[in-house]
């Protein structure tokens, strides 16, 4: 079966595209896949590295490496969330890159899509501490995510998070990252509660 392109864009137009769809196209997608991935809408490049990801075993995973290269940092981001659909030694190729992102969310997602078998060139990365996906950056930048309590190389943790912090972000006991006491002695500020709510 022949698939055509706008049977491609039928399951990727719509707000919530039809992922499951997507997939069963099968691989007669991928030249239409990587054609959107290269295009010049980064909504529809986005979702369609994600459709891809989705196909069986690593059929996908280069037009997800595509996607990874993109100058888009949201088109970047949907490849580091495809990575956690694909074979780990797959994942770990889109990845590599990645970790060492220059935007800091796309280092973010990336981080949280290593696989747990993650092969050794992308742990010894990790655990080497090379680039920003240790934190120092190729600026020399500071605020490196900690290792994980499991020692499994480098965890991506939200600001404020354990002793992960963003730069002159001080720890704060109960209260969440930029949540400040409240001024009249802490009724529901630091408690576990929304304002306004009642213990």
């Amino acid at each position: 079966m022949s698939v055509t392109m706008e049977a491609v864009l039928e399951v990727l137009e719509p707000d919530e595209p039809k992922y499951d769809k997507a997939a069963s196209l099968g691989p007669d997608a991928l030249p239409h896949l990587r054609t959107l991935v290269e295009g010049d809408d980064p909504m529809l490049a986005a979702k369609a590295a994600y459709a891809a990801s989705l196909l069986e075993g690593d059929q996908g995973k280069d037009v997800v490496a595509a996607a990874a290269h993109s100058e888009t940092a949201s088109v970047r981001v949907a490849a580091a969330a495809a990575a956690n659909n694909l074979p780990s030694d797959s994942a770990a190729e889109v990845l590599m890159d990645l970790v060492d992102d220059s935007d800091q969310g796309v280092r973010k997602v990336a981080l949280s899509a290593v696989p747990a078998d993650a092969p050794p060139q992308l742990t010894a990365k990790l655990e080497s501490g090379s680039g920003r996906a240790a934190g120092a950056g190729r600026e020399g930048r500071e605020g490196a995510p900690e290792e994980s309590p499991a020692g499994g190389g480098t965890a991506a943790r939200m600001p404020g998070e354990g002793p992960s912090m963003m730069p002159q972000e001080k720890p704060a006991e109960g209260l969440m990252p930029g949540e400040k006491p409240h001024a009249s002695g802490g009724d529901a500020q630091g408690t576990g509660l929304m304002p306004g709510e009642k213990p």
